[in-house]
Parts: C-alpha cells; structure tokens; sequence
C-alpha cells in the first residue's frame, strides 16, 4: 500500500510568480468587494439607487486591473518566456498598496452599509472617488509594470 501511494503522489507544483501572485490578489480582491457589496445590498445596507452607483464605481475599475491582468494571463498563454520574467522587484510598497487600497475601500464600504449614521452615501462615495484617485495612479503604474510585456527580442 505504501508503494502505491508513492507512486500515485506527483512531484510538488513549481512556487508562482510575483506577477501570478500579484495577479491572483488584485482579481479576488475586487471580486470580493462586488460580492460583499452584493451581500449588503441583500442585507439591506444599500438601497437601489445606492446599489448601482457602488457599482458603477466598482465595476469600472475592477474592469481596468482584470483586463491587465488577463490580458497578461492570455499573452503568458503564448509567450512562455512571459511568466518566468520576475524582473520587476515585489517589494513591501507594492505589497501594501494592493492589500491597503482593497482594506480602505472594504471599509468604506462596510461602514456606510453597517452604520449609515457614521457615514452617509454621499460621503462614501465621495472618499472612494478620492481613493481611487489617488491610489489609481500608483495602481495604474503597479499594473502596468507588472503586465505589460517587456520587448527584449528585436
């Protein structure tokens, strides 16, 4: 029995890449937050109106960074030596901004579903446009070093 077991175990997938990694995150991320804004709708914490403004906050975004990235995952699809590229350093400062800017507007969000007198619509949206303003551009930068292909052959 123990021989079978050996056998049938493959060999240890190979560590992801920074890129992969980073990819992973950015995409669950932004799933996570329409579907935690989903959820509080249900729960009653937005009304209509409220609902399709979040939305057409959240969705634009989440558009922009997934399509970077699965322009990235698509291009990795056919240029092989695209994933084995780990030339851009992931260092604490990119690692906090992808983590920091999906907790501040979690946040947001779960403050003005939770505790409406602490933090109207208005206002809420008012600090995610200054959230994604701000952090969009260093976002925008993170994205594209990090999936834009680097064109070293020519």
């Amino acid at each position: 029995m123990a021989d079978t077991d050996a056998t049938t175990n493959t060999a240890p997938a190979a560590p992801l890449s920074p890129r992969t990694r980073i990819a992973r995150l950015i995409l669950i991320y932004h799933f996570i937050l329409i579907g935690v804004s989903c959820v509080f709708y249900i729960l009653r914490g937005f009304d209509f109106e409220e609902f399709t403004s979040l939305m057409g906050v959240l969705a634009p975004i989440t558009a922009l960074y997934g399509g970077a990235v699965f322009r990235f995952l698509g291009r990795s699809i056919t240029e092989p030596n695209l994933t084995a590229q780990n030339g851009f350093p992931i260092n604490s400062l990119v690692k906090w901004l992808v983590h920091g800017h999906f907790i501040v507007v979690l946040t947001l969000i779960t403050i003005k579903a939770l505790a409406p007198n602490v933090l109207n619509f208005q206002d809420m949206t008012m600090f995610l446009t200054l959230v994604e303003s701000a952090l969009g551009v260093y976002m925008g930068n993170i994205i594209l070093a990090l999936f834009e292909g680097k064109s070293t052959e020519k």
